[in-house]
C-alpha cells in the first residue's frame, strides 16, 4: 500500500509499505477513502517530536471495512466507518466511559508511531467495536472527518470549560479545533465567546460563527486587553 511517511523534519514522502495485518481477533482493516492533515502532524514536520524511525502520518480517516476478526460483533465487511483518532483497549474501566483518552493501559494515537497512519491506503484498527463508528447516511465524507478529531476535540474543550448558561468564555487559537470549540461553546449555551488569534482571516471566520473576535495584545505590552481576561464567569478554552 502507499502511505505518507516522515523520518526527517521538513521532508514528507509517499512510500510503498506492506499491507497491514489484522490486529488481533477483535480488529479490522479499513480501506481509507479520505483522510485529513492535523496540526499534530506538523509537530513531526517541524521537528517538535523526535523521530527515531519513519512514522506513517495521520489519525483522521473515513473508509470501508475490508477485513474483520472473528470477535468483531457490530461491524461487517463493506461497512462505511469513521475511525476514532485516539485508540483505547476497549475493555478496561476507562474505556467503559466510551472515552479512549481514559484507557487504563494508556491511549494510543494513529499516525504517531505506535499505530499505523491514516494517510494510507489501508489502516489496521484494533478493538474495532470500540474504535469505529458506522458512517451516518445523512453526512458526507468531509463532515465525517470532522467527527474523527477536530469537532470532537473542540466539543470536549468547550464542555471542560464548564461555563454557566449565558456565561463568557475565551477560545485561544482559531485553527480547525479552535473554530469547532467556538461553535461548540455557542451550541452549549455560552452568552459570549471571545475568539483570539493573531491571524485576521481566522478571526473573521469565528465572527461569522457568532463569536466576538479579538486580536491578542502585542508581545511585551504592559496591559493589553487585561479586562477581557478577568471575571469569575469567564472560562478559557485553549485550542
Amino acid at each position: 500500500m502507499k502511505s505518507v511517511v516522515i523520518d526527517t523534519p521538513g521532508q514528507v514522502r509517499v512510500e510503498t509499505l506492506p499491507d497491514p495485518a489484522l490486529p488481533g481477533p477483535d480488529g479490522a482493516v479499513i480501506e481509507v477513502r479520505s483522510a485529513a492533515i492535523c496540526g499534530s502532524d506538523l509537530h513531526f514536520y517541524e521537528g517538535d517530536y523526535p523521530l527515531g524511525e519513519p512514522v506513517a502520518l495521520g489519525h483522521e480517516a473515513v473508509g470501508t471495512i475490508v477485513e474483520i476478526g472473528p470477535d468483531v460483533r457490530t461491524f461487517a465487511i463493506g461497512d462505511d466507518v469513521l475511525v476514532s483518532s485516539v485508540a483505547g483497549c476497549g475493555s478496561c474501566a476507562g474505556c467503559e466511559t466510551r472515552d479512549p483518552v481514559t484507557c487504563v493501559g494508556g491511549p494510543r494515537i494513529f499516525g504517531a508511531g505506535a499505530l499505523g497512519g491514516a494517510q494510507s491506503e489501508l489502516l489496521a484498527v484494533p478493538a474495532a467495536d470500540f474504535q469505529l463508528m458506522r458512517l451516518p447516511h445523512d453526512i458526507d465524507t468531509e463532515e465525517a472527518l470532522l467527527l474523527t478529531d477536530n469537532l470532537a476535540t473542540g466539543w470536549a474543550g468547550a464542555q471542560r470549560a464548564d461555563f454557566p448558561p449565558g456565561g463568557t468564555i475565551v477560545v485561544l487559537g482559531l485553527g480547525a479545533v479552535g473554530l469547532c470549540a467556538v461553535l461548540s461553546a455557542l451550541t452549549l449555551g455560552a452568552g459570549t465567546v471571545f475568539a483570539v488569534d493573531p491571524v485576521e482571516g481566522r478571526r473573521l471566520r469565528a465572527e461569522r460563527l457568532g463569536a466576538t473576535p479579538l486580536e491578542p495584545p502585542a508581545t511585551g505590552s504592559a496591559g493589553g486587553n487585561r479586562r477581557t481576561w478577568r471575571g469569575r464567569r469567564h472560562r478559557r478554552c485553549r485550542q
